[in-house]
């Protein structure tokens, strides 16, 4: 019935995959009770950032990649900031909308991705199966969207912004259709494992459990958080830590494989040379805080204070939207355009059926 396989090995496995969710949730409920609410700006420099720098390199860092994807990796860059610096001149609320949906569809593909991952490294599944798994990681993620405390009242107070006529039956009564979609799913997907098993497949435990710490994490932290500390700092280190870790395996299994390794790659695929990886990754985003004018409590969680005010945060009561000066124009354009193009590049050559990326797997 059961067919074990790791996407790294068994400890490393327990340690990244399965663990780590929970380990996220202890280090966001103490964030949430002994940091300030500034500290999320440090959390997306030190965990998000270096996470896009992961991208850069593991898309640019083999030739038979670049001359493979070419055109989109530059072409779709292009457009990609022409929108951004256009959207922020004439609907900046329309951006931050688009990007954070793309966020969440983005973390939810990742888990997806991860968990196809484990059924090719065990040789386990039907030809249905990858279908089933996707439709689980929409369900389960958008039912936590809709009825979550935290995401309810999100959803619920935007809707009301649009003029949107809502009472509190209407709202219970998403959250009954919600939760029935997400049960009926469930059954039906526990049925698809039964009858996997019985046309003669092997399931591998390693994708049910990864799958269930995953989601665990994702509801606990909706239903429990009292800031958004609690949310941004266990969501950002499960997500930017795994995908840390799916990337410095990948380049290091497939510069062992392939030739036409850029020297920089080739040296943070050393046997060893982690330390390396994770260097750079810090330092790019450095450079990068930098670059968009960070402020410089950004860079100690909130604790260092340089009397420099955040007179544009949200919690301190400022809803409506300030004009951009040019300087503050081009930091939101570097930001949300980093945050898309790392989405896209990652929509196309993570593809797991293809076999060139099965060569690093």
């Amino acid at each position: 019935m059961f067919q074990t396989g790791y996407i790294l090995n068994r400890r490393a496995d327990f340690l990244w995959f399965i663990t780590l969710p929970f380990l996220a949730i202890a280090a966001g409920l103490a964030g949430q009770k002994w940091l300030p609410i500034t500290a999320a700006a440090s959390v997306g420099l030190w965990i998000t950032t270096p996470h896009h720098f992961a991208t850069w390199i593991r898309t640019f860092g083999f030739r038979d990649e670049w001359q493979r994807w070419r055109l989109p990796l530059i072409v779709g860059p292009v457009l990609i900031f022409t929108a951004i610096w256009l959207g922020l001149t004439w609907s900046p609320l329309t951006v931050a909308m688009l990007v954070m949906l793309w966020d969440h569809q983005h973390s939810l593909m990742q888990q997806y991705g991860f968990s196809r991952i484990y059924d090719f490294k065990a040789g386990t599944g039907s030809a249905s199966t990858a279908r089933f798994d996707l439709a689980l990681n929409w369900i389960l993620y958008f039912n936590m969207f809709f009825v979550s405390p935290y995401w309810t009242q999100i959803w619920v107070m935007e809707l009301f912004s649009w003029k949107v006529p809502l009472n509190a039956a209407v709202v219970q009564g998403i959250h009954w259709v919600s939760w029935t979609i997400t049960i009926v799913f469930l059954v039906i997907y526990l049925g698809h494992l039964i009858r996997t098993v019985r046309q003669g497949h092997r399931i591998n435990p390693m994708k049910l459990l990864f799958l269930g710490s995953s989601y665990f994490m994702w509801y606990f932290i909706a239903w429990f958080s009292t800031s958004p500390l609690l949310y941004m700092i266990a969501h950002r280190i499960m997500h930017g830590v795994q995908y840390d870790v799916i990337v410095y395996s990948y380049i290091q299994r497939k510069a062992g494989k392939t030739k036409g390794v850029r020297r920089l790659m080739a040296e943070i695929a050393r046997p060893g040379r982690a330390y390396v990886f994770i260097l750079f990754g810090l330092l790019y985003a450095l450079v990068f805080a930098f670059l968009v004018g960070n402020e410089l409590t950004d860079f100690g969680l909130g604790l260092l204070n340089f009397n420099i005010p955040y007179d544009s945060l949200p919690e301190l009561g400022i809803k409506h939207v300030v004009s951009f000066s040019k300087y503050d124009l081009f930091a939101l354009t570097m930001i949300n355009a980093v945050a898309l193009v790392h989405y896209y590049y990652d929509s196309f050559i993570w593809k797991v059926r293809d076999t060139k990326v099965q060569t690093g797997l």
